[in-house]
């Protein structure tokens, strides 16, 4: 019979700690960014304590949670950047002017009504206004779990003027966050389990660093205090992608934003040329 496939191994407690060793936190309270962490200071630092006794750690998020605090922000940034855009479209010329911050803030603080009122809108155009600030609303609501978050997002979505059928919206979200399993971005890897009774699905966070003092860390039973206990080690595979991806994310150079904005120019420059 063969065995069902996972992206990690059993390890003996006489094993050292290595590069790939999955650690669980002691605490059952520790927030998700320290609860489980994926060693990624490399084996020949450990071999030689290059490491000064610093290990350092990515997190392993739950899929749900790297979900919540990853993807729903996007998506939500996207539709509501829409939303603000068409209606600023629907404003008449004498109407105040808002900042697109200030118009996001504006539409939680006050019923809809009163902002067409204040922004001088009427006839068919207050009525399409009405819709968008409604989504606008819906798009600000908090959310405690992803499920909720769906919702709220597909919710938002259907208040907006002329809005898709519901399969069609709910297809779409589930499409955007089902996105990151197959083609994750360069900064997370997806694991189906990361050890026994933790085969939920996670993802390993590669931006966020964790470091944990060796000697706070349990690789076997013992009476010494700890802040975490290894449970497995990922398999080589595994490992060395998550290597090479961490050490991508860590190459790339950021460029100020001052330095986009004349990018941006000049690639709008380019536009007009051939229009």
């Amino acid at each position: 019979m063969t065995a069902p496939f996972t992206e990690y191994r059993e390890i003996s407690v006489t094993d050292p700690l290595r590069q790939g060793d999955v650690l669980e936190a002691v605490d059952a309270g520790a927030s998700m960014w320290q609860r489980h962490l994926l060693v990624i200071t490399a084996d020949c630092d450990l071999a030689f304590a290059k490491h000064q006794g610093r290990v350092t750690c990515v997190p392993l998020l739950a899929a749900e949670e790297y979900l919540m605090e990853m993807q729903i922000p996007r998506l939500r940034e996207k539709y509501m950047k829409k939303a603000i855009e068409r209606l600023c479209s629907l404003m008449p010329e004498a109407a105040p002017r808002v900042s697109d911050t200030r118009l996001r803030a504006w539409c939680s603080e006050v019923d809809p009504d009163e902002i067409i009122t204040s922004l001088g809108l009427s006839g068919r155009n207050a009525g399409t206004a009405i819709a968008v600030l409604t989504s606008i609303r819906l798009l600000n609501s908090p959310a405690k779990s992803l499920k909720e978050a769906v919702e709220i997002l597909v919710d938002a979505l259907l208040a907006a003027p002329n809005p898709q059928k519901r399969e069609n919206v709910v297809q779409q979200i589930v499409g955007a966050l089902r996105a990151p399993y197959a083609q994750p971005p360069g900064d997370a890897l997806f694991l189906s389990a990361i050890a026994p009774r933790h085969d939920l699905g996670y993802f390993a966070y590669l931006r966020q660093l964790e470091q944990v003092r060796e000697p706070e860390i349990a690789i076997g039973p013992t009476r010494s205090p700890a802040l975490y206990r290894r449970i497995s080690r990922l398999r080589d595979r595994y490992v060395h992608a998550l290597a090479q991806r961490f050490a991508l994310v860590f190459m790339s150079i950021g460029l100020p934003a001052e330095y986009e904005e004349i990018r941006d120019l000049h690639s709008e420059l380019l536009g007009e040329t051939y229009r």
